[in-house]
């Protein structure tokens, strides 16, 4: 194996470096640079003008697709350094492309809403501490898919394991409910 090999296996390696860095520190690899300015951090909803991934993605081709066209086509000298590095742009360049239209495509990725107190309103849940007459007691609703306690007011007193209808959100922890038995006689009821 050359040392012209040798070189561009390093620049390889160097890639899966600066890959490994960007993984472990986010946000470090994500940065507008231009010349003449300085290097900024991009807008939210903005890809990146130039990332690490995409360094690293073109070092990487660069680096292992050189250094196996220097061994395949048996090349020693300036034409081993010639053909690594013709090689090494014709991979590198659409794996950089390829890795900055993937991290701007992650980057931009639409996420749920966050879920609000107020979406609470019309949930079922159980009573899970009596609620006295005019004092809290405690419900336990599904919140985001996931089980939650609120404090819990209703106009009358309600027992232990009663299912109920939330009808109001006075405060993010707490809400207002009634016996869901009492709801649904009203509807057969109408």
């Amino acid at each position: 194996m050359s040392a012209v090999t040798l070189a561009f296996l390093g620049l390889g390696g160097l890639s899966l470096l600066l890959l490994l860095l960007s993984l472990r520190f986010r946000h470090v690899g994500h940065f507008h640079l231009r010349f003449g300015h300085r290097i900024r951090l991009p807008k939210r909803g903005q890809s990146p003008s130039y990332t690490l991934p995409a360094t690293s993605g073109f070092l990487g081709g660069f680096g292992f697709g050189g250094a196996i066209a220097i061994e395949a086509a048996h090349r020693t000298g300036p034409s081993a350094v010639l053909a690594g590095c013709v090689a090494g742009v014709v991979v590198g360049v659409p794996l950089a492309w390829a890795a900055a239209r993937l991290v701007a495509a992650v980057a931009g990725m639409r996420t749920d809403a966050t879920p609000e107190s107020a979406g609470l309103v019309g949930t079922t849940g159980v009573v899970i501490s009596e609620i006295p007459a005019g004092g809290l007691g405690q419900v336990r609703l599904s919140y985001a898919g996931q089980p939650m306690k609120f404090n819990a007011r209703a106009d009358g007193p309600l027992a232990l394991g009663v299912e109920v209808l939330v009808i109001g959100v006075p405060t993010p922890s707490s809400v207002l409910v009634t016996p869901l038995k009492a709801v649904l006689n009203l509807e057969e009821g109408s």
